[in-house]
């Protein structure tokens, strides 16, 4: 009852302090002691009266003078008071502002009571606090089933372009590659029927390119690369085409092709930006020796975690069951590093150091704010999967230690 109770103290609060301010500016011009009421029309007359009488007793007049004086006072008096009219009632009795104040007292709390149970619902704020949890926890699951009835609806109306871009951009943020790269090649195709711009398709390669890229790995080769070689073909200037063509010719070593690439690409952009402050950096770091990853890092650039799983999630694994432990630079959607273990090994203890970059370019160590994410594939393929569990995404420093990654049930899992 207490804690169902507690939500609703603030709106009491509030109520009852706008009530009494209510309450104060109608009861203080009853209650306060009133001052001395000015006289009516017909009490000044007859103040006036004795005043001019006291003058003519003062005056030196002959008796038949003073008595003409003072009946000319009299009629003059009698016919001011007939046109002032009767006298007001007055009620001065201390029951006559007290009474009224007693009654609004009682009165008017009775009344917003009353009134505020008729049209208002006491329990609604208890019973919203109550929700909020499992509004928070069924929130990912009505994402899946939105994106699901889209996908469906698109099964349908196969030239939704603008409806298959939704698509394939919500399941890259649930990481679902696969499904995402099946969408942006279905927007392709819809976007050719359509005849679209060339820049507008050339926009679809790249992000096609990308999602085949996170299909694998971070591995820029073989379909992502013919993805990014016919968004250039459409359009020479499509900066992400550019800066993954970049980032491919600097995997297979072409370093003059990825300088090119990028400088071109700096050329696109705003000076100062922080992409153009990015491309920048990494162009500076061309001109570097590429790093080479040290064969036993300094346990400073080392991040320790502990992996643990729910018990009764534990004895359902699948053999083929496998951990990835997946490190990105703050902010980023690209993998740094990831590790990758047996579930059966769980619970342990891991270090993620640069031996586990995606890329010798990319070492986690490169980066001093990193999120860490644990995540169990049931079928042991490294793209995310429906029904795979997942560890909360945690924020940690380079080098940081005592991190722990609990595994929990899908609906636990972070978007």
């Amino acid at each position: 009852m207490t804690s169902t109770l507690w939500p609703l103290w603030p709106l009491w609060a509030v109520a009852l302090t706008l009530l009494l301010l209510a309450l104060a500016g109608l009861l203080w011009p009853l209650l306060r002691e009133p001052g001395h009421a000015p006289a009516d029309a017909r009490q000044r007359l007859r103040e006036l009266y004795r005043h001019k009488h006291a003058e003519l007793d003062q005056e030196a007049l002959s008796p038949a003078e003073r008595q003409q004086a003072l009946d000319e006072l009299q009629l003059a008096l009698l016919h001011d008071l007939d046109a002032a009219g009767p006298a007001p009632a007055r009620c001065d009795g201390p029951w006559h502002r007290h009474l009224p104040a007693a009654l609004l007292s009682v009165a008017l709390p009775v009344a917003a009571l009353a009134l505020y149970l008729h049209a208002g619902d006491p329990r609604a704020v208890a019973e919203l606090a109550r929700a909020e949890p499992a509004m928070h926890e069924s929130g990912g699951t009505q994402v899946e089933t939105a994106v699901q009835k889209l996908a469906e609806r698109l099964r349908t109306d196969p030239d939704d372009l603008q409806g298959w871009l939704v698509l394939a951009r919500s399941q890259e943020t649930m990481e679902h590659f696969d499904d995402a790269v099946q969408s942006f090649r279905q927007a392709i195709a819809a976007a050719e029927r359509q005849q679209a711009p060339a820049g507008l398709l050339a926009r679809l390669h790249a992000d096609l390119a990308d999602a085949l890229a996170s299909t694998q790995g971070g591995e820029l080769g073989g379909p992502a690369q013919q993805a990014i070689a016919a968004a250039l073909a459409l359009q020479a200037d499509q900066p992400k085409a550019l800066a993954l063509a970049g980032a491919s010719a600097l995997r297979r070593g072409d370093v003059g092709d990825a300088r090119q690439h990028w400088q071109r690409l700096l050329g696109l952009l705003e000076p100062g930006s922080p992409l153009a402050l990015r491309v920048e950096a990494d162009l500076q770091r061309l001109a570097e020796p590429a790093p080479t990853a040290p064969t036993n890092p300094p346990a400073a650039a080392q991040l320790g975690a502990r992996i643990t799983v729910d018990a009764a999630l534990a004895a359902r694994l699948p053999p083929q069951a496998t951990v990835f432990v997946v490190v990105r630079p703050a902010g980023e959607r690209m993998p740094a590093a990831v590790l990758r273990l047996r579930a059966s090994e769980l619970p342990a203890e891991v270090a993620i150091d640069d031996r586990h970059a995606m890329s010798p370019e990319r070492p986690p160590s490169r980066f001093e704010r990193v999120t860490v994410q644990a995540r169990i594939s049931l079928s042991g393929q490294a793209t995310r999967q429906p029904g795979d569990w997942s560890s909360a995404e945690l924020p940690a420093r380079r080098g940081q230690q005592g991190l722990v990654l609990h595994v929990g049930a899908p609906a636990q899992q972070q978007p």
